[in-house]
């Protein structure tokens, strides 16, 4: 199941057999056929697998005339090799050809009828159920494992690229911003409507998905920013504003609120403002001892009650009264400020270079032949290249073998449950076997 084993089958001719005598005829077709099935097997197992004289093809029952195909002569040629368990694991596609299947067979990784056969000739019967271990298949059909040096290698030239595209983004992120854009607008019309290779089906190479996922992280920010809000946090955000206006010598008005509450909401604030400034001074006060006011007016509970001393007037029952309402329409504000107002490109773009993050420097090999592994997490790989996990004997995560498709042939007389890794030999029918020339 390789690039030349595909190439060789396209450039092969047919036989010519125009000036070849009989017995020249028949030894070319049987290298033919050893070329195609049992070129392992040996010459004395070969001539004793054939019978010497196979059935007619006719049928000689006049009254069985179109209702019973005759077996093609070519077709029993072959049949008693597809009996083989080799030939039956490798037609089952658990092992990428009948040497390996033999190879398994004989370290015993194979069972029929869950009992260990380690006889690659053994014949099989209809009904009988073979299975080979999974990690064998997944190694057989599966991508070749790198060494550690190849994955260092491999992960240590990503990571220098990584750096470099990130480096840029940072200094000129608009070019690379419409570059990134061509690139991927590109690849959807060359892939439309296929899977683009090295990406999963469900990435996307539509930028439109791009800028759904960087909606889906302002959706997250607004999320986070939902949570740090409550009655003390708007309370301290009241304090902060109209600090900084009074320390500025500025009358504090309900405009000054605004800018973050909004016009609806900064009258509130300003009742709030008002009854807080005239609680014990605050707005004189330094800010630790302030902040411990503001603790007081509205301070922490547990179990219901309240942690440490508190207010308990008629005035702090006002506050966080207000402080109740608003908080409530203020998380009403941020989803909405966050959903309704639409996301300008300059914002995508800020947001998708902020997200952008440089990877850390990978260690020497020296140290990473030591340690037998290294760190790495690009937002295409997570893990070391083709060695996520070392213990495997396939390359992980699991990618199919290079050229598979064309072999991926899959034959009526074997039932094949690929998720278990067993089959079930059936009854060959002949006559529905198709000719491998």
């Amino acid at each position: 199941m390789n690039k030349n084993n595909l190439f060789n089958l396209y450039k092969k001719s047919k036989p010519f057999f125009k000036n070849l005598t009989l017995y020249q005829q028949k030894w070319v077709s049987k290298q033919e056929t050893r070329a195609y099935h049992g070129e392992e097997i040996r010459e004395g197992r070969w001539q004793t697998l054939f019978r010497k004289k196979l059935d007619g093809v006719a049928q000689l029952d006049a009254s069985l005339k179109g209702n019973v195909k005759p077996t093609p002569m070519v077709l029993q040629t072959y049949a008693p090799l597809e009996k083989r368990l080799d030939f039956a694991i490798f037609r089952s596609m658990f092992a990428s050809s009948v040497r390996q299947a033999k190879a398994f067979i004989l370290g015993g990784y194979v069972k029929v009828n869950d009992v260990t056969v380690k006889h690659p000739g053994f014949i099989l019967k209809p009904g009988d159920i073979f299975s080979v271990d999974p990690d064998k298949v997944m190694e057989a059909m599966g991508k070749k494992k790198p060494s550690l040096k190849e994955a260092y290698k491999i992960d240590k030239f990503q990571v220098i690229q990584w750096q470099k595209f990130v480096e840029k983004a940072k200094n000129d992120p608009r070019r690379v911003w419409k570059l990134q854009q061509d690139k991927h607008n590109k690849r959807s019309i060359l892939y439309k409507n296929k899977e683009v290779p090295g990406q999963s089906p469900e990435e996307s190479t539509d930028i439109k998905k791009r800028l759904e996922g960087l909606q889906e992280l302002k959706l997250k920010k607004m999320k986070t920013v939902q949570r740090s809000v409550s009655r003390k946090s708007i309370l301290k955000d009241i304090y902060r504003t109209a600090k900084k206006t009074f320390d500025e010598k500025k009358d504090v008005t309900a405009d000054v609120f605004v800018s973050q509450f909004g016009k609806e909401l900064s009258g509130k604030c300003f009742q709030v403002y008002e009854l807080v400034a005239n609680q014990s001074k605050i707005m004189e006060l330094k800010a630790k001892p302030a902040e411990e006011e503001l603790s007081k007016i509205v301070p922490s509970y547990k179990d219901g009650k309240a942690i440490g001393e508190s207010y308990d007037d008629s005035r702090s029952k006002k506050i966080r009264q207000l402080l109740s309402e608003l908080n409530t329409k203020y998380l009403d504000k941020i989803r909405d400020d966050f959903t309704n107002k639409p996301m300008s490109e300059d914002e995508l773009v800020k947001m998708w270079v902020a997200s952008l993050k440089k990877h850390p420097k990978i260690p020497e090999l020296t140290e990473v032949e030591e340690k037998g592994s290294y760190y790495l997490n690009l937002p295409w790989q997570r893990g070391m290249y083709g060695l996520k996990d070392p213990s495997k004997p396939y390359f992980t995560p699991w990618t199919p073998r290079q050229f598979l498709a064309p072999f991926a042939i899959l034959p009526k007389h074997i039932e094949i449950s690929f998720e278990t890794c067993h089959a079930v030999y059936l009854k060959i029918l002949l006559q529905d076997r198709v000719s491998p020339r």
